[in-house]
């Protein structure tokens, strides 16, 4: 299974994708069962991470979601680099 690489709050954390897309919660978040990392969508992922940590959806409004080609995902902070 996937995993979801999150920065948030100072912290960096590895969470399980079964782990955040509980089969409790997976019709609140509008995902089907047998779902997986690259069938998700950037705000599902972000609305079940505001879950996970029991926090407003917008707190992760400004977050950068990637998916990437392994199956992994990475959400952080937006930011630019290499910008003084």
């Amino acid at each position: 299974m996937s995993t979801i690489h999150v920065v948030y709050g100072g912290r960096n954390e590895d969470l399980q994708f079964d782990e955040v897309f509980r089969e409790d919660r997976l019709e609140a978040l509008g995902v089907p069962r047998n779902s997986t990392s690259s069938s998700v969508s950037h705000a599902q992922i972000k609305r079940a991470l505001a879950d996970h940590y029991d926090v407003d959806a917008d707190e992760f409004e400004a977050h950068y979601v990637e998916i990437n080609p392994n199956g992994n995902i990475t959400v952080r902070p937006n930011a630019k680099w290499g910008v003084r």
